[in-house]
């Protein structure tokens, strides 16, 4: 009877240490990624992007607004048959709003311009979000969205900062 209860302790002791192993790890990994995050909102360099209409009601959700990109339907012109990732070469204007200037391949770019990763899902262009969540009953407020606001690594990795209206003024 005593060995079996020191094998049953060893064996017990062996599935702590893996289960504390694997929540440091995953601790770990989390707290990466949002350092990684807090570094992009500090160091990334801000691009916006024009938005167009879309209806900012989810029944299942609560109140959110689906993030459809005005330069979408320039991107879907322009990507190969099969591309459904990769990365978009854009311009800034004056005021940091984003135009699309093609595919970027590799090929060498001024220093005007940048480079921003995307995704095509179900025939839509995503950049870092396709959606804004905000409190309920605040639809009519961020209905007046007309732009995003991203910060972009220098790996072109998106992070959606803000929804700004026509004058580019946070809402």
């Amino acid at each position: 009877m005593g060995t079996a209860m020191l094998y049953l302790a060893n064996s017990h002791r062996r599935v702590l240490f893996w289960v504390v192993v694997t929540v440091v790890a995953l601790l770990t990994m989390v707290n990466w990624r949002i350092a990684q995050f807090e570094q992009l909102l500090q160091d990334g360099k801000v691009v916006r992007f024009a938005l167009a209409p879309v209806d900012p009601r989810s029944i299942m959700q609560g109140d959110y607004m689906v993030l459809e990109y005005a330069i979408a339907q320039e991107v879907r012109a322009a990507l190969p048959e099969g591309m459904t990732q990769g990365q978009l070469l854009l311009t800034l204007d004056s005021q940091k709003v984003a135009r699309f200037v093609g595919i970027y391949r590799d090929q060498p770019k001024t220093a005007e311009q940048l480079t921003v990763d995307f995704r095509l899902r179900n025939h839509r262009v995503k950049l870092a979000s396709n959606s804004f969540f905000f409190e309920e009953g605040q639809a009519d407020h961020f209905s007046q969205a007309k732009f995003g606001e991203f910060r972009v690594s220098e790996r072109g990795e998106l992070l959606l900062v803000n929804l700004l209206d026509d004058q580019l003024q946070p809402l």
